[in-house]
């Protein structure tokens, strides 16, 4: 069993360099021993993804094949069900794959945390390890609703220290960049060198996504 498991989310579609970028950042800065990259299936809170999800995992399995502890976990896509995040962590806790699960996210999901399904029990089972560009602050209405001066550290070593339930603030992990951007330049047939993997590229245009 692996000692610290990073969980990173999302609809990949399509998986670009930002999200490598964050997973590489996140291992690298909470010494992680692996970092898994979900795609979602049916979300939640937004619309359903342009891409199907064999689609979506075909490009995250390209993306991710050359990098050392980052994989790919269909986990979500093998639900027929709406993906809630609670549900996946809970799955991975009770199958005992890591001591300490570290949930990864942007400062736009964080600030919508309280929103989210069984929110509560999720700071019961994993902790959260938020990218936020310099400048970006929590909403003062989530800081004080999961009581964020009780859970917030910026040492390493305090995060790891309780099992679940803590905060670690990453104010300096600056990529600016988005599917929603990527899709577009995609459809106007923009350069792409510095948003996307090469295999994926090619795969989007053998399979013509996102036009």
């Amino acid at each position: 069993m692996m000692s610290r498991l990073g969980v990173f989310g999302g609809m990949f579609d399509p998986v670009h360099k930002g999200h490598l970028e964050a997973a590489r950042y996140a291992k690298e800065l909470l010494h992680l021993d692996r970092v898994k990259l979900i795609p979602c299936n049916i979300p939640n809170h937004r619309t359903s993804a342009y891409s199907s999800g064999t689609h979506r995992l075909a490009m995250l399995e390209l993306a991710t094949k050359n990098e050392f502890g980052i994989e790919v976990d269909d986990i979500e896509l093998r639900k027929a069900s709406v993906s809630y995040t609670v549900e996946t962590v809970k799955v991975m806790k009770e199958n005992a794959v890591a001591d300490s699960i570290v949930l990864i996210l942007g400062m736009d999901s964080f600030n919508s945390i309280t929103s989210w399904f069984d929110w509560r029990e999720l700071f019961s089972i994993c902790s959260f390890l938020v990218l936020g560009r310099s400048g970006s602050t929590v909403s003062e209405a989530v800081f004080n609703k999961i009581q964020l001066k009780k859970r917030f550290t910026n040492d390493v070593s305090e995060f790891f220290q309780e099992p679940a339930g803590r905060v670690f603030m990453a104010s300096k992990f600056n990529i600016d960049m988005s599917s929603t951007s990527v899709r577009a330049m995609l459809n106007a047939d923009a350069s792409l060198g510095n948003c996307l993997n090469r295999e994926v590229f090619r795969y989007i245009n053998d399979k013509k996504l996102y036009r």
